[in-house]
Parts: structure tokens; C-alpha cells; sequence
């Protein structure tokens, strides 16, 4: 089997073609072709209102039935909800059941892309920030999942903004009349207008979905807030539950660099085991906090059979020198290595090691090339913008099928079925749950939602393939 993780950015060349394709695919897709030009005042295509400004990159109409749908005003056009059947009043001593979520359909959908294209900033064609390439390939593996969704029957229209990664400028598109008619949002990437973005959210009618952030500080007692990818919490669930179901607690040490913040993250792994022994007086794992060096007491935490370090670190040289050390001390011992997601761009460690000592990371990109439904996503992503799709690519293709599918099934209140609605990706799973204050004993509200699937993956024959 031949897996791949990720991809090196786009050569100069391809960039142009690239930045061609979506400008040319992006208006062809309309019914009427029309030219945007970047810092031209043009009226917008489907909304009716103001003009539009340089913040805009471009107004989508994607439709396969335009005769079914409704008109786009400065407030989202929603269907009457479903009549509910009358409440039967429960029978004495007989407790109240909670209220079902309701599906509220329409006929079509708005939603927007925001993202940082720096049309202010890049020239067409010499496309150099690393940023606007992430924003365009994710664009153009949205469009591909576009082409399917509309096979389906789903209407979609597509409203893309330029952030150009500003607070003020994600404020002022957040604010215009057409955008209080989204009824789903994606974006946007940087930290601070993702949690601007959040914060405007609150109390309106538009889902936010964060693609790419995995932090938890970016709002609170917002429902409205979906994020995409995983917390660091969640890897380290992850990585002790797959080390505690393969291993008992006993052989497994946590290990990481002395005067970090890194031994903070302990707590997520003790607390897993806590949880996976069901018991909260469960041992306290060994932890083994080094400095840089050769002085690691490494004998000290080897075990006579099996040994599992989880190494809670992402600093490289420290990686590569605790490595070296269990390599050169462990003998003819078996042991197995947890490790976090950025090893993987790691460049400095000899892969003999992660071979040797059995690696483990977690991962939320993993594509398998042998599996049928990649080899589609990239013909077809090939064939349209003429370049190998990177994760990014991937990750737009992922995020518009299923929220667009979920759209049509589950409507403009598909967060309140986001724990029932798990779903197969191209790199990864959504698996979402809701994220709730410590020690709640109300359930009815979560905070915000989280999709905590994680790939772990194993370093096995020289390359990262899927762990059993």
C-alpha cells in the first residue's frame, strides 16, 4: 500500500495555473460569465445590496435547478419549520423527554469562504505568500467537491471574501447586509480574525467552521463555532488511548524537555488513563522531564520486556537526542514510541530510529492513494487545476462535501446534529462532539464543537502508514 501525508508547495509555474484556474473556473461556473477585477467596484451577481468592495474575491451562484430557488436578500430566506405533532403531556410520574432537534430545510443555501488571498498584495501570476497559496488550494478542492454536491442535488451559493488575514477587514465583511443571509461561514485561517469571526457569530443564524485552527481559546458559549481540527488535547487522548489499548499503564512513560511548558500537557494523558482504567485513583504514570544532553537517566525507566515512551515534545533536537539515547541504551528490550504530529516535517532525525524504535504519531491528514475515492479526488483535481492536490486541497474537498451534505439533510441548525452525523473523509473522519466547561452537569449546551477523530499512524517498512 502507498500512503501519502503531504506535499511540497506548488512550483512557480503551477501557482500561475493555479491562480488561472480559479479565476476562470470561478466565473465560468455562473450562468452569466462576468469579469472581477480586483480593485473595481462591480455589483455582485446574486446579492442584492451594496457594491461590493476589494475585500470580495468572488460571488458563486452554483446551481443545477435555479428555476427552484428563492431569492437572496440581506437575510437568510428560510423555509417554515416542519409542524411539529402536538405535546402529549406526560403521565404522572413519568419524566418530560428532551425536545428532538429540528431539521429547518430551504431550497438553496449561501455560504461563504474567507480566507486570506491578499488580492491587495499578490500580482497575478507571481503568487508568493505561503498563506494565499494555502487560501487558493484549499479554494480549488472546494470547487471540486462543488461539482459533486451538485451532481446530488445540493444547491449551494458560494460567496468568497478576502480576509487579507485583518481583524478590521474580517469585521467590516462580517457586517455587511449580504453576509447576514450566510447561513454557513468557512474561515477564516489566522488566529485573531478567527476569533473576531467567532466572536460575530454569536447570537446570529450563521455557522462558523474553522478548517485549519486546533486551538480551544478562540471562543466560548458558542454553539454557533465548529472546529474542524483537532485539539491538542485530543492528540494526546488519542495517543494514550492507542498506547493503552495495545499496552498496560505500567510500561508506558510520558518524557519531554525540562523548563517547557510541554510537561503541562501530561495532564491530558494521565487523565485519559484515568479514564480508560475507570478509576480516578488510577497510578500516576512515570514522567521523565530531560534537559538537552547526554545525561537522560534513560536505564532508569527501561523495563526488562516492553517499554512505550511518549514523548509529549515537538522540539526537534530534543526528539532526535532522547532517540538516540533509548536507541543506544535500550538493548535487545522492545520499545514502542508516541510521538506528537510535527514529527512528521521533522528533517534532522534518521528514520532508522522511527523505524527501530516503532514510532507512533497522531495525525488529522492521512490520504491513501490505493483507495478509489482519493484516486477520483485526484484525477479530477489534476485535470482542472492541473497540479497534485496538497493537504489543503484535500482539506476543501472534505469540509464542503460534508457540511454541503449536511446542509441538505440536516438544514440551518445542522450543529444540533453534528454528534449523530460521523463521516468517512478523504483524510480523515468527522467525528464531532461537543466541548463542555469542566465539572457541567448541564448537557443541553455545548460550549462549542469539535471533531476529535485522529489518524495514528506508524512508521513500519520506511514510510507512516495507518496503525492497526
Amino acid at each position: 500500500m502507498t500512503s501519502v501525508l503531504s506535499h511540497r508547495l506548488l512550483s512557480n509555474g503551477n501557482r500561475i495555473l493555479i491562480f488561472s484556474f480559479l479565476i476562470i473556473f470561478s466565473v465560468s461556473s455562473c450562468k452569466n460569465i462576468r469579469k472581477t477585477e480586483k480593485y473595481q467596484e462591480t455589483e455582485p451577481a446574486v446579492v442584492v445590496g451594496p457594491k461590493t468592495d476589494p475585500t470580495i474575491v468572488d460571488t458563486v451562484k452554483w446551481d443545477t435547478k435555479p428555476s427552484d430557488y428563492p431569492p437572496i436578500t440581506d437575510k437568510p430566506v428560510v423555509k417554515p419549520p416542519k409542524p411539529r405533532p402536538p405535546v402529549t403531556p406526560p403521565k404522572p410520574n413519568e419524566p418530560d423527554k428532551p425536545d428532538e432537534p429540528t431539521e429547518i430545510l430551504q431550497n438553496s443555501y449561501n455560504v461563504a469562504i474567507m480566507a486570506p488571498f491578499y488580492t491587495n498584495k499578490e500580482t497575478y501570476g507571481q503568487i508568493k505568500s505561503k498563506t494565499a497559496i494555502k487560501s487558493l488550494e484549499f479554494y480549488a478542492g472546494a470547487k471540486i467537491a462543488l461539482d459533486v454536491l451538485s451532481k446530488e442535488g445540493v444547491n449551494l451559493n458560494i460567496h468568497t471574501y478576502d480576509t487579507q488575514g485583518s481583524t478590521s477587514i474580517t469585521t467590516s465583511i462580517m457586517n455587511r447586509p449580504d453576509f447576514f443571509g450566510m447561513n454557513l461561514a468557512i474561515g477564516p485561517m489566522k488566529t485573531e480574525t478567527l476569533k473576531t469571526a467567532a466572536a460575530l457569530v454569536k447570537g446570529r443564524k450563521t455557522l462558523l467552521v474553522s478548517p485549519w485552527n486546533p486551538k480551544t481559546s478562540i471562543t466560548s458559549s458558542n454553539p454557533n463555532y465548529i472546529q474542524v481540527n483537532p485539539s491538542l488535547e485530543s492528540h494526546c487522548q488519542a495517543l494514550m488511548r492507542h498506547a493503552r489499548k495495545n499496552f498496560s499503564s505500567h510500561k508506558i512513560v510520558l518524557a519531554c524537555r525540562k523548563d517547557t511548558k510541554e510537561n503541562n500537557n501530561f495532564k491530558y494523558f494521565q487523565d485519559e488513563n484515568k479514564v480508560i482504567s475507570r478509576s480516578t485513583a488510577a497510578p500516576k504514570i512515570p514522567e521523565l522531564i530531560a534537559e538537552y544532553g547526554d545525561d537522560i537517566p534513560i536505564q532508569e525507566f527501561l523495563q526488562p520486556d516492553t517499554t512505550v515512551f511518549i514523548i509529549a515534545s515537538w522540539d526537534e533536537k530534543f526528539v532526535s537526542n532522547l532517540l538516540r539515547k533509548i536507541y543506544s541504551e535500550k538493548g535487545h528490550r522492545h520499545v514502542v514510541v508516541y510521538g506528537m504530529p510535527q514529527w512528521i516535517d521533522f528533517e534532522r532525525i534518521g528514520y532508522e530510529y522511527y523505524e527501530r524504535l516503532n514510532v507512533h504519531i497522531s495525525n488529522s491528514n492521512f490520504m491513501d492513494l490505493d483507495d478509489v475515492d482519493v484516486q477520483n479526488f485526484r484525477r479530477d483535481y489534476f485535470n482542472n487545476v492541473g497540479a497534485v492536490p496538497t493537504k489543503d486541497a484535500i482539506l476543501g474537498y472534505d469540509i464542503m462535501l460534508y457540511f454541503g451534505r449536511l446542509l441538505k439533510e440536516r438544514g440551518t441548525n445542522l450543529n444540533k446534529f453534528l454528534d449523530r452525523e460521523n463521516e468517512k473523509g478523504l483524510h480523515t473522519d468527522f467525528n464531532f462532539r461537543g466541548v463542555f466547561k469542566a465539572g457541567t452537569e448541564d448537557f443541553s449546551k455545548a460550549e462549542w464543537f469539535e471533531n476529535d477523530y485522529l489518524n495514528i499512524l506508524e512508521y513500519k517498512d520506511f514510510k507512516f502508514q495507518r496503525a492497526d
